[in-house]
């Protein structure tokens, strides 16, 4: 990397000092790292907090804290979930209001719904019963020829 390009990720520079990286990308690294006024900072401080650790002692613990947290979580009186309400079913006299409801409007709806086409069709024959006054044959003509007579079949 050069001084141009924009600066690595602390991780990269991490994995620098833990020796995580390949040859190519620790070179490129620490190319940048030789001419980077920002780099060059953190690499010195990530490397001396790996030195501080290094110097601590190792300790184990003669205790088994697994044990002493499941004991304390036993011991607290942790109160179980409630089980989840079953769903409440439906008896037949909570339905019968709806049913009936839903029956009475249906038979309302086709009945108004057959009142209205009734009085369409009665219209509609009234009316060109009104317009057959306006036929090309004459009223009490003779036809020709079936053909040229009208569907009435005069």
């Amino acid at each position: 990397m050069s001084s141009a390009e924009k600066c690595p990720r602390t991780e990269a520079i991490s994995a620098l000092v833990d020796d995580e990286l390949a040859e190519p990308a620790r070179a490129a690294l620490d190319a940048h790292v030789a001419g980077c006024a920002i780099c060059a900072p953190v690499l010195a401080e990530f490397r001396q907090l790996r030195t501080t650790f290094a110097a601590l002692p190792d300790v184990t613990p003669n205790v088994d804290f697994a044990f002493l947290v499941d004991r304390r979580i036993a011991a607290a009186d942790v109160p179980k979930p409630k089980p989840k309400p079953r769903p409440q079913r439906w008896r037949w006299w909570q339905l019968a209001p709806a049913t009936l409801g839903g029956a009475l409007s249906l038979s309302l709806g086709v009945y108004l719904g057959g009142t209205l086409m009734l009085g369409s069709q009665a219209t509609a024959q009234h009316a060109a019963l009104q317009m057959a006054a306006f036929t090309a044959i004459p009223p009490g003509a003779l036809c020709p020829a079936l053909q040229a007579c009208n569907s009435m079949g005069r």
